[in-house]
């Protein structure tokens, strides 16, 4: 020790070091502190938006901290004043806590539309969040604690679904040509609350568009977080029969699910979404459709049950996914419990539409063909061809939602005669007789008795189709067929 302190230059001694590290340390624990600091101001604004007033208050006056003014603590009647100073329009407030105004609130904030206009002449165009300041702060802030004021937590700019997002399943249906980008206006707001889940305050923004002879309604669906108090768009929506989407346990798991209906005539269509939660301060929740794209199981029949559901035959679907439950076991998800939930839940729509009793044969056998009835709608038509070309003009006329079933019910099961021979009459009907016959010559196992079933039957529909001229309805022509075949 001596040794090393003769050693020592001048004017040093061994404590410089040690003061030295003892600097260091102190203007670490300084900048650690003031990143704390930061950090819990940045979560307390967050939280709670009057904090940046309740600071400025209590900082010296050569901060000057510039604060907005229209953020300023305001009553109803000066936020209202406020929006139509700016040329908008308010609406009623909607109430974002247990049903009371004395809460925070939301001001939808309207424009009026250009002319021509002859309904709902006012849009939504913006929405804004107002939280309501406690009475404590009201007095601590100099401000009448009886009057009731409100700081501006959150707005967001509204715009409505594009055109061709809305009339989507309309141009599925081929009844209305492919609309524009341009997007449609948001005229009416709803709260919903039957059913809905308890992560905030669920908003559902309308509006809606005649058709032709259908109403058709669309919209926006919101989610606002109490906690932060933050709004969030979750999805658009459109419904080609006028019906809003609701909450409803969809899938009986005890948890509701967001249900879009789309349907159109006989053809069901339900878009649902399950609340998943995912990795977002503002908002730690998101709808998920569920999908009938990915298979749940890793099974080649379960993939062609979901191809059948896509194409339209959710009957047996449901059958085949049902018998896939039962010798799963374990191996069972609640993806595949989802999907064959939603399966069953179009299911019971063409079933009951199946064995309704219809005025119209013509009706009868389309309702029996949606759900996949093959038989039964080959004898209904059998009964019924000879009473004229109604049942022709509607085989004829029909979209692809025909084929469509046809196609993936024979590629699942190609043993199927019966819905070949459908295929062999859709075909003969919307395209014409020699590709008829060429697909079903390109069917495997086709029994020589089923190709004569065929023939017989295309003559029988030629003669109640007025638009073809040549008719092969000899027995001479049907032998010559089979013979030939």
């Amino acid at each position: 020790m001596r040794r090393a302190l003769r050693e020592s230059p001048p004017n040093e001694t061994p404590w410089k070091g040690v003061w030295l590290r003892l600097s260091l340390a102190a203007m670490l624990a300084g900048a650690s502190s003031a990143i704390a600091g930061s950090v819990w101001l940045g979560t307390k604004l967050m939280v709670d938006p009057d904090g940046l007033h309740w600071l400025s208050k209590r900082l010296p006056t050569w901060t000057d901290i510039a604060l907005d003014s229209s953020n300023a603590p305001q009553t109803l009647d000066e936020i209202r004043t406020r929006i139509r100073a700016s040329g908008r329009i308010p609406a009623e407030p909607v109430s974002l806590t247990a049903g009371s105004l004395e809460g925070d609130l939301l001001f939808p904030v309207l424009k009026e539309r250009p002319s021509p206009c002859d309904v709902q002449c006012r849009q939504i165009v913006e929405l804004q969040v107002y939280q309501r300041l406690s009475n404590e702060n009201s007095v601590a802030d100099g401000l009448n604690g009886d009057r009731g004021f409100y700081y501006l937590a959150d707005r967001v700019a509204v715009s409505g679904p594009p055109e061709s997002f809305a009339i989507a399943p309309l141009v599925d249906a081929k009844s209305v040509a492919p609309g524009s980008t341009r997007p449609l206006p948001l005229t009416n707001i709803q709260r919903l609350t039957e059913n809905a889940p308890p992560e905030g305050v669920w908003l559902n923004l309308i509006g809606e568009r005649p058709t032709g002879d259908t109403q058709l309604t669309y919209g926006q669906v919101f989610l606002y977080n109490r906690d932060r108090y933050h709004l969030s768009l979750m999805l658009q929506w459109s419904s080609p029969s006028g019906q809003l989407p609701y909450w409803q346990d969809f899938t009986g798991g005890g948890t509701a699910e967001f249900v879009v209906e789309r349907t159109l005539g006989l053809e069901p269509d339900f878009e649902v979404y399950r609340l998943q939660p995912r990795n977002f301060l503002l908002n730690p929740v998101q709808l998920q459709p569920i999908s009938l794209n990915e298979a749940a199981l890793d099974s080649r029949t379960y993939k062609n049950a979901l191809l059948l559901a896509r194409s339209g035959l959710w009957s047996p679907a449901q059958q085949i996914l049902e018998s896939i439950r039962q010798e799963s076991g374990t191996r069972w998800t609640p993806d595949a419990q989802a999907q064959l939930d939603t399966i069953a839940f179009h299911a019971d729509v063409t079933r009951t539409q199946a064995r309704a009793s219809w005025a119209s044969p013509n009706q009868k056998v389309l309702a029996a063909l949606l759900d996949g009835r093959w038989t039964q709608g080959l004898e209904t038509l059998e009964a019924h061809l000879d009473g004229g070309s109604e049942m022709v003009q509607m085989l004829a006329a029909d979209t692809n939602r025909l084929w469509r079933r046809i196609d993936a019910a024979v590629r699942v099961n190609p043993t199927d005669e019966d819905a070949i021979v459908w295929g062999v009459l859709v075909l003969a009907l919307q395209q014409d007789r020699p590709r008829a016959i060429a697909w079903l010559r390109e069917q495997e196992n086709v029994s020589p008795e089923t190709f004569e079933r065929c023939v017989r039957l295309l003559n029988r529909l030629q003669l109640g189709n007025p638009q073809v001229d040549e008719v092969w309805d000899t027995e001479e022509d049907v032998t010559s067929e089979v013979e030939e075949f």
